[in-house]
């Protein structure tokens, strides 16, 4: 949003970092460039969530009798529908606990495909898609699609490689044909190339030191809950783990079966080695990242197959219970829908009347080019609500080595003036760090400082001007 010309977001230290998602962001930048319209991205949101759906249908189908009766179809996309509800999560999150919302749905270590907001992670459902095309025999289009997600999202690079490798190791066990198994490894080799060799930039540097250094403030400060098996093992995981297990032994004799259990080894194997080794750097490679197809896929799979035995087995010569399970499938899916438009509206109606809205309003419209302000920093929608630079935040962060060690540089001088208020700490960060404004908590109980004055004040925040 920055190279868009939101605002002075270009003059903001974040923005003029080394890009980890060059794809997505210029991407972002076209589409605000020339539609000009923000609802935009809730319609991209949507499309990817219909690829999402189309592609684990897809596989559904093409795997088991879903489409064996209009009760067979009807009876999947409830349950398809139930299990990604917002009201299911809901119950799921009061009755057991909040780790457990997106237990049907997201990979382990709170890695999730289509998270709550238009995001790189988003473009995963390009992962789930290249399954079902290779399924329905467009090879290339597979490969192509996992690529896309790799693009779009380099964390994927990992995912996209295995699913290759997989799809490959079927073609040649198939039909022993070397030219095509090659032209496909060589046909994602140059589609992710480009992305590869800028991701190798960013995450090596010539300094061995300082590399470790970001990896460990990465790893240990800023993403222990992603890059620390020891923070995200628990029984969510294993619940997800027994999932895809199930779901190898029911498609054990059939070709998706390879497709899944590479990826499945491969990070059961590289996840072992990263915590016997304490490996930084694969670490950060996520090599578990791909539980976020495996748990989708792995449901999908288990609704479809036991879904299909339910069916077969209550509606056999017996035409009112299938009457019985079109009505209340039916009745699933218009709930289903419901409970989702009602999260989205809350959400926007929450959104509108958070805390810091009227902030934003008046900073939006008093901003100027030279401004820098000072925030909390978990106030990480300051920046995209104003169009204004901030110091930092927490939420949002570089991946280079240098880049890594200046944001821990900031952030640790933002947390200290926070936590104690000292004028002595906020005139150094006006003297050295250029910051015009500050932003306080109306609770912290701040007292002010000589050198700056009080600008804007509601019942929640405050404005202070650097300067009198």
């Amino acid at each position: 949003m920055a190279h868009a010309k939101i605002g002075f977001l270009d003059r903001d230290w974040l923005a003029n970092t080394a890009d980890p998602t060059p794809v997505f962001n210029k991407f972002i930048e076209l589409t605000y460039r020339i539609l000009n319209w923000e609802p935009i991205f809730y319609g991209y949101y949507a499309l990817l969530m219909g690829i999402y759906f189309y592609s684990l249908y897809g596989i559904a189908r093409s795997l088991f009798s879903i489409e064996k009766s209009l009760s067979h179809k009807l009876f999947f996309i409830a349950s398809f529908f139930l299990i990604h509800s917002a009201g299911l999560r809901f119950v799921l999150s009061r009755l057991i606990g909040i780790n457990w919302t997106y237990i049907l749905e997201d990979g382990v270590a709170d890695q999730r495909m289509l998270g709550s907001v238009f995001q790189p992670s988003t473009f995963g459902v390009f992962l789930l898609l290249s399954i079902y095309l290779f399924l329905n025999n467009h090879k290339y289009l597979a490969v192509a699609s996992a690529c896309l997600a790799a693009i779009f999202h380099p964390t994927y690079l990992l995912s996209a490689a295995l699913l290759t490798c997989s799809y490959i190791v079927l073609i040649y066990r198939e039909s022993r044909e070397i030219k095509q198994t090659a032209s496909l490894g060589l046909m994602a080799l140059i589609l992710v190339s480009p992305i590869v060799y800028r991701s190798f930039s960013i995450f090596t540097g010539d300094d061995a030191f300082l590399v470790e250094k970001a990896r460990q403030i990465l790893i240990t400060f800023r993403i222990p809950h992603h890059a620390i098996v020891s923070q995200w093992f628990d029984a969510t995981a294993i619940v997800k783990i027994l999932f895809m297990l199930l779901a190898l032994w029911i498609i054990r004799n059939k070709s998706v079966f390879t497709i899944l259990l590479i990826p499945f080894c491969t990070a059961v194997v590289l996840t072992i080695i990263q915590v016997i080794l304490k490996n930084q750097a694969l670490a950060l490679l996520f090599p578990w990242r791909v539980s976020i197809f495996l748990v989708p896929i792995s449901v999908t799979i288990l609704v479809a197959h036991y879904g299909s035995l339910f069916i077969d087995e209550i509606t056999i010569d017996a035409s009112q219970n299938q009457r019985i399970i079109n009505w209340c499938s039916m009745a699933l899916i218009s709930l289903a829908v419901i409970s989702g438009a009602s999260r989205f509206t809350l959400d926007l109606i929450r959104k509108e009347n958070i805390p810091e809205r009227a902030l934003f309003t008046y900073v939006l419209s008093h901003i100027q080019s030279t401004d820098l302000y000072l925030t909390p920093s978990k106030m990480q929608d300051f920046r995209l609500e104003t169009g204004a630079p901030v110091f930092i935040d927490f939420k949002s962060i570089p991946y280079k080595e240098t880049d890594v060690i200046e944001w821990y540089r900031r952030i640790t001088l933002n947390n200290h003036f926070y936590q104690d208020m000292d004028c002595s700490i906020l005139s150094s960060l006006i003297k050295h760090e250029r910051i015009t404004h500050i932003v306080i908590d109306t609770s912290s109980q701040f007292e002010g400082c000589p050198f700056i004055s009080l600008q804007y004040q509601d019942a929640n925040f405050q404005i202070f001007r650097a300067g009198n």
